[in-house]
């Protein structure tokens, strides 16, 4: 019993869908009521924008234009209708606009015949407008070119060397240069040839929406047989006292040369002009020109390299160190020093003073000149020991108190008196 009710539940339901599509099908096709729709995003075309340049304007960039329409007509229509169908134009060279923000009216130019626009007399778009401006801006080469084995490519030389990009100012002040693409494999002979530009900015990334004076560029690039060799720096002259010259050398440690058979094989390294290092007076980066044989030709085109010149100055530094006192003195005399050490000063070079130490030094004083009780004062002798390059500039004094005191004792490491061994301090 209870399975009949079920079926007859799920027939009752299958009759009222399909009386439900039935009286739907009716309607759209036998009645086909008159209803409304919005159609969103509707594309609007731009047209004459170069117009505006005669005003020294031009349409800002990254702009869409749409509109909504509000739209009437059978239900049927309706369903059939695309944003396609529809053509709405803007014609700049009819209005004149201002910087900044405008307000158009669009032109409805293709419709449907089956719908009807309802909100055709009130539909605008915002145009948004900027300076027009123009620059000339370098081609540089992005040309890559792979020769055979010892041959060498010159730098591309354009025609013309710059272009004219115009546009809206925004996106033309993002432009630095032009670039000419293109890649050539296996070349032996000198190139002539058109190649495709586009404009980029610092970081080497396109910039659309500009437009350039022309679209090619003929970039001829000479490719001929040579060969790679060493560049040597010339030199003159000694630095000024105080100087030492730590290094003297070039990033660019060889150069390609190309030119006549007979010449290359005489040629076995390109030299710079001279440097006169008695005008060097502290390190520095200086601009050279190379010493280009006649007949020979750089192969980038180089024609001076950069010499980074590295020189020591000469320094001072202060050592305290121990001293011996030496010598025999006269019978009953003590000798007391004020202090057991002296100070020097030493000039030389950073590397060298600074791997000094104590054992470099012997430092000796010599009392055997003194036969009478007193004061005194006198510099030790200090000699360097194992190292070169280093100056002793200063010593400082040491002042020496001898009595005739018999009973001083002899104990006292700081102190001489007669008849008495060197003193180790």
């Amino acid at each position: 019993m209870d399975n009949w009710n079920n079926k007859q539940k799920v027939i009752v339901q299958l009759v009222c869908i399909l009386l439900s599509l039935g009286l739907w099908i009716y309607v759209t096709n036998i009645e086909n009521p008159i209803k409304s729709y919005e159609l969103n995003n509707v594309p609007v075309e731009i047209l004459n924008s170069d117009s505006l340049k005669d005003t020294g304007l031009a349409l800002a960039p990254n702009q869409n234009f749409y509109v909504k329409l509000k739209v009437e007509g059978n239900t049927q229509d309706l369903f059939s209708i695309d944003k396609s169908d529809f053509k709405i134009t803007v014609d700049l060279s009819e209005f004149v606009l201002k910087k900044g923000e405008n307000k158009i009216a669009v032109n409805i130019k293709e419709a449907p015949s089956t719908v009807k626009i309802k909100n055709s007399s009130g539909l605008t778009i915002t145009v948004n407008t900027e300076e027009y401006s123009t620059k000339e801006v370098p081609v540089k080469s992005e040309i890559n070119v792979i020769s055979k084995s010892s041959y060498y490519v010159a730098t591309p030389v354009f025609s013309p060397e710059t272009v004219v990009v115009s546009g809206p100012e925004s996106l033309v002040n993002k432009v630095t240069k032009v670039i000419a693409e293109g890649e050539e494999s296996n070349a032996v002979k000198t190139i002539v040839k058109d190649y495709i530009i586009s404009a980029v900015d610092d970081n080497g990334n396109e910039v659309t929406g500009v437009q350039l004076s022309q679209k090619w560029v003929e970039a001829t690039i000479e490719i001929n047989e040579g060969k790679t060799v060493p560049i040597k720096i010339n030199t003159t002259g000694t630095l000024p006292n105080g100087l030492r010259l730590k290094s003297i050398s070039s990033d660019t440690t060889e150069i390609g040369i190309t030119g006549p058979e007979e010449i290359l094989n005489n040629v076995s390294e390109i030299g710079t002009e001279v440097i006169d290092l008695s005008g060097i007076k502290d390190s520095t980066t200086v601009e050279v020109a190379l010493g280009i044989p006649d007949g020979i030709s750089i192969h980038n085109g180089e024609s001076s390299i950069k010499v980074n010149i590295s020189i020591d100055k000469a320094q001072t530094k202060e050592f305290t160190i121990s001293y011996s006192i030496v010598g025999t003195t006269a019978e009953g005399l003590t000798i007391i020093p004020d202090s057991d050490k002296v100070t020097i000063t030493v000039s030389g070079y950073a590397d060298v003073l600074n791997s000094l130490t104590e054992a470099n030094f012997a430092a000796e004083l010599d009392v055997s000149e003194y036969t009478e009780a007193g004061e005194y004062t006198k510099v030790p002798t200090v000699n360097l020991v194992g190292v070169d390059n280093v100056n002793i500039d200063s010593v400082s004094e040491v002042k020496l108190t001898i009595s005739k005191d018999s009973q001083t004792s002899t104990n006292d490491p700081n102190t001489s008196t007669g008849n008495t061994e060197e003193l180790n301090q």
